[in-house]
């Protein structure tokens, strides 16, 4: 179970628009016509668990793609996730909260 959810996470980084090599890119979480939070799952699909809800403007880091989703990590609770405007920096990912957010709900900011 831990080396298949490993081997997903190598995966989707690999699709990651990042602002520099090895960088997840900033980003924002969009705003919908409703006001709804964005719903953040386990697995890149709707069916999969919601592990969080994120509001608009919240800032995520987008470290991978897969379909309709994006992988993002994100500052929550005790998670901190320490990047900045400029992204990411994979040293500092183990800080983060992750999950997969439909891309139509974010907002890239950088590249």
């Amino acid at each position: 179970m831990i080396l298949s959810s490993f081997a997903l996470l190598l995966a989707a980084q690999a699709e990651a628009p990042a602002t520099r090599p090895g960088a997840c890119a900033y980003a924002l979480v969009a705003a919908d016509r409703t006001g709804r939070r964005a719903n953040v799952h386990r697995a890149p699909t709707l069916a999969a668990g919601k592990i969080a809800k994120l509001g608009a403007n919240t800032p995520v880091f987008i470290c991978g793609a897969k379909g309709s989703f994006y992988w993002v990590h994100f500052a929550e609770g005790r998670h901190t996730c320490r990047g900045t405007a400029t992204g990411l920096d994979p040293r500092y990912a183990s800080t983060c909260e992750k999950g997969w957010v439909e891309k139509s709900r974010i907002r890239l900011v950088s590249r």
